[in-house]
C-alpha cells in the first residue's frame, strides 16, 4: 500500500509554527499582562500627575571669587600657591553656602513664602567661577523670584563678608601703624656727635612703618573694589519648556512600571492558579505530550494546518486508528475539545480506511462532521481466519451508522443513552471492528461524570488525554492520567488544545440525506459471501484527495491487539 506523505517531515518543514509545542499561551498572557498593567498603572500615573502641584524651574548665574591677594597678603599684595586649586577649593566652599538652608530661609523671608516651599539647588558651571542657582517653584513668577533672591542676597553677602573682612584688616593696620609711630617717638633723639646706639632700631621701625602704610593703601583700594569680587551675570529666567514635564514623565514611567510588572506577574498568577498555560505545564505527568498541539480555533483556520497537526500526533499513536487501530479520546473535564480532537482524528484515519467515530451526541458530531446520512446496518462479530480474511462469525451484532456527508469512509455510531460502549459488541467494540476493516476513535464522555471514559479506554488499543489551554487545570489532567493508570488503561498520550469548544452551541438535528446502500452493501458487513471479498470504500478514482481504503488482503499484516 502506498502511504500518504506527511507533511513537515523534510527540512522546510522545521520552522513550521504548528510544530513548535508551548510558548504562545505564555506569551500571550505576558502580552496582555502587560497591555493590561500598562493601561492601570498609567491611569494612576495620569491621576496622580494631574493632581500634583505644577512645578516651574527658574535659574540665574552669578560669578564669584575668592578674597583678592591684596587682601590675603596686604603687605605684598600676592598669594602662594595654585590660583586654579585655590579657585576650586573656594568655589565648592561656596556651593555649600548657597545650598544651605540659611540662603533657603533667607529667600522665603525675601519673597514672602514659607520655608519649605523655597526650593534651591545651586551647581558649578563647568570648572569656571560661575554658578547656577536653580528655583523651583509652581509658576513661572515664583520661580524666576525665588532664583533672582537667592542671587542677589549671595552677591550681596559675598560682597559685605569681603568688606567686613577688608575692613578688620584696615583696623588691624592701622593700629600697628600707631604703634610703630609710638615706639619710634620713645626712642631718644639721637646725638649729633657719636655714635647712635638705637641706630638699627629706628631704621627697623622706619621699614616697618612703611609696609603699613603701603598695606592700608593696598586695602583702601581692595575695598573700593569689593563689588568685584561676585556679580549677577544672567537675571534669573524661567526654564525652557523643551524639555518634558514632570507630568509626562510620570505618566510614562507609570506606564512603563506598568508593562513591566503585568507582563511578569500575568503568567506567575496564571501558574498559580493552577491552569494550563501550554505543553510545558503537563510535561511531567508520566506520559508524553503529543506534538504539536492542536493550533488556535477560528472559522478562518486553514484545514491544511489542522491535518499537518493530527498527521504529526497520529505518527506518535502506533496502535492509533490511522494503522487500522483504535483511539479512546478521554478528557478530564467537560468543554476541553475531546470531540474536536477525536473527529480530527477520525478524519485523518478515513483518508486511509473505513473509520468509525463512536460518540455519545450524535447532534454534536454531525454538525462537526458536516451532517449524516440516513442510517444503514454495520454488521460487526466477524474473525479473521487463516488466510487472513474475514469470515463471518455465528451471531455477528448489526449497529445502526450513519455515513459522514462530506467525509468519505467515515460513518458515526452513537451509544445509546443508558447504554455502555461495552455493551454493543460481545467480542468488544474495538477488536470486532479491527476485525472487519474498521478503525474506531471514540469520543468519551468527561472522565470526571462518567465512567465510559474507562470503559472506552479499555477498549480502545490507544488513549490520548485531551486538555485545553486556560480551561484545565493541572491537577485534573493529573488526576485523569492517574485514574486510567489504576484502571490499566496506560495513555499513549497527552493532547494539549488551543482550540477548545468553550460550551455547546444551539445543536441543529442532522437532516438525513440521500440513504446508504441497504445493509447488503455495507463497506464492511460481514454476509454470505466469498471471503475473499473486499470492504467496501470509496472509489479510490474519486476526485477526492484521498488515499485508497486499505484491501482486505493487506490487512492481515496490521496489529490486532495492543502492542
Amino acid at each position: 500500500m502506498t502511504s500518504q506523505a506527511v507533511p513537515g517531515t523534510d527540512a522546510s518543514s522545521a520552522d513550521d509554527p504548528a510544530r513548535r509545542p508551548g510558548g504562545s499561551g505564555r506569551r500571550r498572557r505576558a502580552l496582555v499582562g502587560a497591555l493590561v498593567g500598562a493601561v492601570v498603572l498609567g491611569a494612576v500615573g495620569g491621576v496622580l500627575a494631574a493632581t500634583a502641584d505644577p512645578e516651574v524651574s527658574a535659574s540665574a548665574l552669578v560669578q564669584s571669587y575668592p578674597d583678592p591677594g591684596s587682601v590675603e597678603n596686604p603687605t605684598t599684595g600676592a598669594v602662594d600657591g595654585d590660583q586654579a586649586a585655590r579657585n576650586a577649593t573656594y568655589v565648592e566652599t561656596e556651593l555649600v553656602s548657597l545650598n544651605s538652608a540659611d540662603l533657603a530661609a533667607q529667600v522665603a523671608a525675601a519673597v514672602g513664602q514659607p520655608v519649605d516651599d523655597v526650593q534651591l539647588e545651586a551647581v558649578r558651571v563647568g570648572d569656571s567661577n560661575v554658578i547656577t542657582i536653580t528655583a523651583t517653584a509652581g509658576t513661572a513668577a515664583e520661580a524666576a523670584a525665588e532664583a533672582q533672591s537667592a542671587a542677589d542676597l549671595y552677591v550681596a553677602g559675598r560682597q559685605q563678608r569681603l568688606a567686613a573682612r577688608i575692613t578688620g584688616l584696615q583696623g588691624t593696620v592701622e593700629s600697628q601703624i600707631t604703634a610703630n609711630q609710638q615706639a619710634l617717638d620713645a626712642l631718644p633723639t639721637p646725638p649729633t656727635n657719636g655714635v647712635d646706639v638705637n641706630e638699627q632700631q629706628r631704621a627697623a621701625l622706619a621699614q616697618q612703618n612703611v609696609e603699613l602704610l603701603g598695606a592700608r593703601d593696598t586695602l583702601q583700594r581692595a575695598a573700593a573694589d569689593t563689588g568685584q569680587v561676585a556679580g549677577v551675570i544672567q537675571q534669573a529666567t524661567a526654564q525652557p519648556s523643551g524639555a518634558l514635564s514632570t507630568a509626562v514623565l510620570t505618566v510614562v514611567a507609570a506606564v512603563l512600571v506598568g508593562a513591566l510588572l503585568g507582563g511578569v506577574l500575568a503568567p506567575v498568577v496564571s501558574s498559580l492558579r493552577g491552569r494550563v498555560r501550554d505543553a510545558h505545564d503537563v510535561t511531567g505527568l508520566g506520559v508524553p505530550v503529543l506534538t504539536p498541539d492542536l493550533p488556535v480555533a477560528a472559522r478562518g483556520r486553514r484545514a491544511s494546518d489542522l491535518r499537518r497537526v493530527v498527521q504529526l500526533q497520529a505518527l506518535q499513536l502506533p496502535d492509533g486508528p490511522v494503522n487500522g487501530g483504535s483511539l479512546a479520546v478521554v478528557g478530564p473535564a467537560p468543554a476541553v475539545g475531546t470531540t474536536f480532537t477525536a473527529i480530527a482524528h477520525a478524519r485523518h484515519a478515513a483518508v486511509r480506511r473505513p473509520t468509525l467515530l463512536v460518540t455519545y451526541d450524535l447532534d454534536e458530531a454531525a454538525e462537526l462532521v458536516g451532517g449524516l446520512r440516513e442510517p444503514s446496518m454495520l454488521l460487526l462479530g466477524g474473525r479473521i481466519d487463516t488466510s487472513g480474511h474475514g469470515v463471518p462469525d455465528d451471531r455477528p451484532t448489526e449497529l445502526p451508522v450513519r455515513r459522514a456527508s462530506s467525509v468519505p469512509g467515515l460513518a458515526v455510531l452513537e451509544v445509546p443513552a443508558g447504554g455502555s460502549v461495552a455493551d454493543l459488541v460481545p467480542t468488544g467494540l474495538a477488536d470486532a471492528a479491527a476485525a472487519a476493516g474498521w478503525a474506531v476513535v471514540v469520543d468519551a464522555p468527561p472522565l470526571d461524570r462518567s465512567d465510559e471514559a474507562l470503559r472506552a479506554a479499555l477498549q480502545c488499543r490507544e488513549t490520548v488525554v485531551v486538555t485545553a489551554v486556560g480551561a484545565s487545570r493541572v491537577a485534573d489532567v493529573d488526576r485523569a492520567v492517574q485514574i486510567l493508570h489504576g484502571a490499566g488503561a496506560t495513555p499513549a498520550g497527552i493532547v494539549v488544545n488551543h482550540a477548545p469548544r468553550s460550551g455547546r452551541r444551539t445543536r441543529k438535528t442532522a437532516r438525513p440525506e440521500a440513504a446508504a446502500p441497504a445493509p447488503a452493501a455495507a463497506p464492511n458487513a460481514v454476509e454470505e459471501a466469498p471471503a475473499d471479498a473486499p470492504v467496501d470504500a470509496p472509489d479510490p478514482s474519486e476526485q477526492t484527495g484521498r488515499m485508497p481504503v486499505v484491501p482486505a488482503e493487506e490487512r492481515a499484516g496490521l496489529p490486532t491487539s495492543r502492542g
